[in-house]
């Protein structure tokens, strides 16, 4: 094949792949603008106080927290909530540590503590399973998630039930997280600004446009009624939140973000929790996906439709994309000579869309106030290294998924310490 072939061959493909790319980050910078302009609608209008403050359990599922629990307690306890119309259940997942005696301690401080212990043998089977056993002891119809490392804002229990009080078809209003200690190195920034910009887009932005959001694994209000009829968590789900989302659209009902019912928790410090952690999302990911995908002419809703493809993009469409347009740039830096110099149309629109990827985060950042200098310096950095790892992510969870067929299986995140409460903003 004659280098002239091999050039043209390069290019299309390469042409192929930025047509994706633009598919894909065009879709987002729409999103992310929907975003900007829902922000700036939230932040005038927000949600009056219902007549009445309805009763909410917050379930809290913990395996092995002891070194977060007293800290997240202590916040949920100390929620602006009616005293006598809130509980918090800690559901102790067969705990090795001293978890269970930290929540036995602090409850002989405040009635609203509850303790539901799954003894050894029943337990470690995921945070479904725990959020299963631990609905069955709650006292409200309304049922609140938050993850053991947690610290929400006074007001967030609050600006979530009064959303979810104002329209009958929502399912489940759900708030923003923000990283806690975002500034200790390069990656726990790395991970506020992808947090940020994916809340601004895919949460506010689908929200704006389609009247679409997706359960976070924390810091939502969902009515129990609801979660019944569905089913409850799938205990098969490691991504138990976007596998539940599709089944509340199922049933005709809406999720709606609420950007400023806020918590913060703190996110891995170090590169091979995070690893571990991004794996275990991929592969919740692909799971929906092929749960869904085969029945995906019989979801009721478009907007449920666009939930399992944009899965299907996350996970397997970018990833390949990506994947393919680095190898092509790498071929060509290598056999330059042999096959000529990448066309300079192709580079523009290769740079345009890098161009796209930096200016969505940078709106996030604006958004959240977190323009600064260090961070945007960051977010152009981001795309060359915190994403590029996304391939080595989804490249093993494929790897585990479809070549070795490994059974799906629960992996906590190793916690990190909260050394420090917010009281709001």
């Amino acid at each position: 094949m004659s280098g002239t072939t091999l050039a043209l061959l390069r290019d299309l493909l390469l042409a192929l792949c930025l047509i994706g790319l633009w598919s894909v980050l065009g879709f987002y910078i729409v999103l992310t603008v929907a975003g900007f302009l829902y922000s700036r609608e939230a932040r005038r209008r927000g949600a009056p106080d219902p007549e009445e403050w309805p009763g909410v359990s917050i379930l809290v599922p913990a395996y092995n927290e002891e070194i977060v629990m007293v800290g997240t307690i202590e916040s949920l306890l100390h929620l602006d909530y009616p005293r006598d119309r809130m509980e918090v259940i800690v559901i102790d997942d067969s705990s090795t540590d001293r978890t269970r005696r930290v929540v036995e301690h602090m409850m002989a401080t405040d009635r609203r503590l509850k303790l539901v212990a799954i003894p050894p043998g029943l337990g470690g089977r995921g945070k479904s399973h725990a959020l299963n056993q631990g609905v069955k002891h709650a006292r409200y119809e309304l049922i609140a998630v938050y993850d053991a490392d947690n610290a929400p804002e006074p007001h967030a229990l609050r600006g979530l039930v009064a959303e979810l009080m104002q329209d009958d078809r929502l399912a489940a209003a759900v708030g923003k997280v923000r990283t806690l200690n975002r500034t200790t190195n390069l990656l726990t920034r790395c991970i506020s600004i992808e947090f940020i910009s994916f809340q601004w887009a895919v949460q506010a932005g689908r929200w704006r446009l389609l009247g679409l959001s997706s359960l976070p694994g924390t810091n939502y209000v969902i009515r129990r009624e609801v979660l019944e009829r569905a089913g409850g968590w799938d205990v098969d789900a490691i991504a138990d939140d976007a596998e539940l989302t599709v089944r509340l659209g199922q049933e005709g009902y809406h999720v709606k973000f609420v950007p400023y019912a806020v918590t913060w928790e703190p996110e891995p410090q170090h590169w091979g929790v995070w690893l571990r952690q991004r794996l275990r999302w991929a592969r919740g990911g692909t799971y929906v996906v092929r749960k869904f995908l085969p029945r995906l002419r019989r979801l009721r809703r478009r907007e449920l439709v666009l939930e399992v493809l944009h899965l299907l993009t996350i996970y397997h469409v970018f990833f390949l994309l990506v994947l393919l347009s680095d190898l092509i740039f790498l071929a060509g830096l290598i056999a330059g000579i042999a096959v000529g110099p990448i066309h300079s149309p192709l580079l523009i629109l290769w740079v345009l869309a890098f161009t796209i990827f930096v200016l969505q985060l940078a709106i996030g950042l604006a958004i959240e106030g977190e323009n600064t200098p260090l961070n945007l310096l960051v977010a152009t950095a981001m795309y060359f290294t915190y994403c590029q790892l996304w391939i080595y992510v989804c490249a093993k969870a494929h790897w585990l998924d479809v070549v070795r067929q490994e059974r799906l299986s629960w992996e906590k995140t190793v916690r990190v310490p909260l050394a420090a409460r917010p009281s709001g903003r």
